[in-house]
């Protein structure tokens, strides 16, 4: 049971929803007590433009991991519908990266995702870190009328029909009324006499993505920031009778179990968290008794049933539900689904499309299997992946440089290699696709190459992995450890911040890399950063960035296109080595249930 204090009085921009409690099957329509019976919220989080179902891998209770075949947004609607057939009070939130991260979100700047999206019936939302990577004229034209939707027609700017929260953003722009926020920071829905007080927060990464997205925006930065924010607005929303205190957070779920343990007892009841993709089976509880929930991606939804009795809260009841083939698809949403699909399902595309703002385009279906990969990729390791590993390697041998290097985005893609044990027949072993592919890059980054000395390399280094292992997790930055090939690393991942490479190598000669040695590198040049001639992968202190050109076209190559010609021509490396290692021996998933740990 918990009770509540009422604390100050704060004044904020609240969005207030009611739904009369009516119905004779309504479990809080109690004639005699309306504040009594359960509520039941449903999280949805991190869809990165999934429309269909799709190849993930899941952590059996053994530390060992399976292939499996979920999600969907047909199947997901059918959760929603029976879920609320169940229980007429329910909240469905939305909360992370949703328009952007598929094909067809890239080449119609999120506008794919929207319809189908919008047929789910959500009930309130917050935008992810890569919602905004589109820039700030897409960013506002979706999310506010702070801008007129200056493109037109079939490319005009399709918006949510549901409201999004974002109470750690404001404007700066004095013609937006700099200090006031960007989206409303709260919400309250009410269920029969119940009141539910919604607070969101969206990813505080975004400056650091490039601060071009950022363009006249403010992102609270800072444990302590933080911690008086949410109380502010928690307080507020007791102030205004709510009963059950909720805070959507796309800052991710260390963040979030940080920033439960330093909250006020009395403040928030629950966070759900997003942004991390992490699975929490079991919610983390705070030493206030805050639950910190996370239900991983889009092949999953996390459920919680409270009860109340009188108003206090008597009960949480936490589940995940697998987003799987037993799950039957809502037809009105298979179609919305379909027809986003179907300009990129055509069998010749003798017109190609080609992606707004980028050198992207395509001249095949997006289901053109580009090749066999014998080894099973994907990012599901923070430290060492498949991925990251084979691509850099791939890299590495093409243009003949020392070293390679690719971004450490966190997800998305999972292609079973031909040896891995999976189950749905729907999974095709080994087979790689044009939409596979893409989905490994989030941005559109071309390929350089450059040079950079030991001591800039190993700041480089140093820098990320205080971004990925940082115990201090509002430090904690981006997705995964970059991808590495060419260098032999000692690492201490339970070392101090920027104090962490204990041993650098070159593969190549064996010997330590030094401070002043120049050594030859490929990466990539991310879209802010093509013009520089010291930026490499987003990192400056580089030297002699050159474009690394496509002979084929004249062009330089991004990193997508360099995949699928790398996959069609027996590149990509069948057996994918990394020689890097943890002195500490630090547990990662799958021996620990967290892909980040928990430290």
């Amino acid at each position: 049971m918990f009770i509540y204090k009422k604390q100050g009085v704060f004044i904020s921009l609240v969005v207030i929803l009611n739904i009369a409690a009516c119905s004779a099957n309504n479990p809080l329509s109690d004639e005699s007590d309306g504040l009594s019976g359960v509520i039941t919220l449903l999280e949805i989080n991190d869809l990165h433009a999934h429309l269909t179902a799709h190849t993930d891998i899941e952590r059996a209770d053994s530390g060992t991991t399976r292939v499996v075949y979920r999600g969907g947004l047909a199947r997901i609607a059918t959760v929603i519908n029976q879920v609320r057939e169940e229980n007429p009070q329910t909240l469905v939130m939305n909360i992370g990266d949703t328009y952007h991260g598929g094909v067809e979100a890239a080449y119609t700047q999120g506008n794919a995702m929207v319809a189908p999206v919008n047929a789910l019936g959500i009930d309130v939302g917050v935008p992810g870190n890569w919602d905004f990577a589109y820039g700030p004229s897409v960013t506002r034209m979706r999310y506010t009328d702070t801008l007129d939707n200056i493109n037109s027609g079939a490319n005009a700017i399709e918006k949510p029909n549901f409201p999004n929260l974002a109470a750690n953003v404001t404007y700066t722009e004095p013609r937006h009324r700099a200090g006031q926020p960007f989206l409303a920071p709260t919400m309250i829905k009410q269920f029969g006499d119940i009141r539910v007080g919604l607070i969101g927060l969206t990813s505080d990464i975004v400056p650091r993505m490039h601060t071009f997205l950022a363009t006249g925006l403010d992102f609270t930065q800072g444990e302590a920031a933080y911690k008086a924010l949410v109380e502010k607005h928690a307080n507020t929303l007791r102030e205004q009778g709510v009963h059950l205190v909720v805070l959507m957070s796309e800052l991710g779920i260390h963040k979030d179990y940080q920033l439960a343990n330093q909250l006020s007892s009395g403040t928030v009841d629950v966070i759900f968290s997003a942004h991390t993709h992490e699975l929490t089976v079991a919610p983390l509880v705070s030493t206030g008794g805050i639950w910190v929930v996370e239900p991983g991606n889009d092949t999953t939804i996390g459920r919680l049933d409270v009860s109340f009795d009188r108003g206090e809260i008597t009960d949480k009841q936490w589940q995940i539900i697998n987003i799987d083939s037993t799950i039957a698809e809502t037809p009105s949403v298979k179609k919305q689904v379909e027809e986003a699909r179907a300009p990129f399902l055509l069998a010749s595309l003798s017109d190609p499309i080609r992606a707004p703002n980028s050198s992207l385009k395509l001249t095949q279906s997006i289901d053109t299997v580009l090749g066999v990969v014998h080894a099973g990729i994907d990012r599901r390791h923070s430290l060492i992946n498949t991925f990251n590993a084979g691509y850099t390697q791939m890299l590495q041998n093409f243009t003949g440089t020392s070293v390679a290097m690719s971004p450490g985005f966190r997800f998305d893609a999972v292609v079973p290699g031909t040896a891995q044990q999976y189950e749905d027949p729907a999974v095709v072993a080994g087979n790689m696709t044009i939409e596979d592919a893409y989905r490994f890059f989030p941005v559109p980054f071309t390929l350089s190459t450059a040079t950079v000395s030991g001591k800039r390399l190993t700041e480089v280094l140093e820098s990320n992995l205080t971004a990925v292992y940082s115990p201090d997790t509002f430090d904690h930055s981006g997705g995964w450890f970059d991808g590495v090939s060419g260098l032999a690393m000692s690492l201490d991942l339970a070392g101090r911040d920027h104090q962490r490479v204990l041993d650098l190598q070159l593969t190549a000669t064996g010997r330590p890399v030094l401070q002043d040695d120049i050594i030859s590198i490929a990466g990539c040049s991310r879209p802010f950063d093509q013009a520089s001639e010291t930026t490499l992968c987003s990192y400056d202190g580089f030297d002699a960035v050159i474009p690394l050109i496509n002979e084929s076209t004249g062009e330089p190559w991004n990193g997508v296109d360099f995949l699928i010609y790398g996959v069609q021509n027996h590149l990509f490396p069948d057996a994918i080595t990394s020689l890097i290692t943890d002195q500490n021996q630090t547990a990662l998933w799958p021996e620990q249930a967290f892909f980040q740990p928990l430290f």
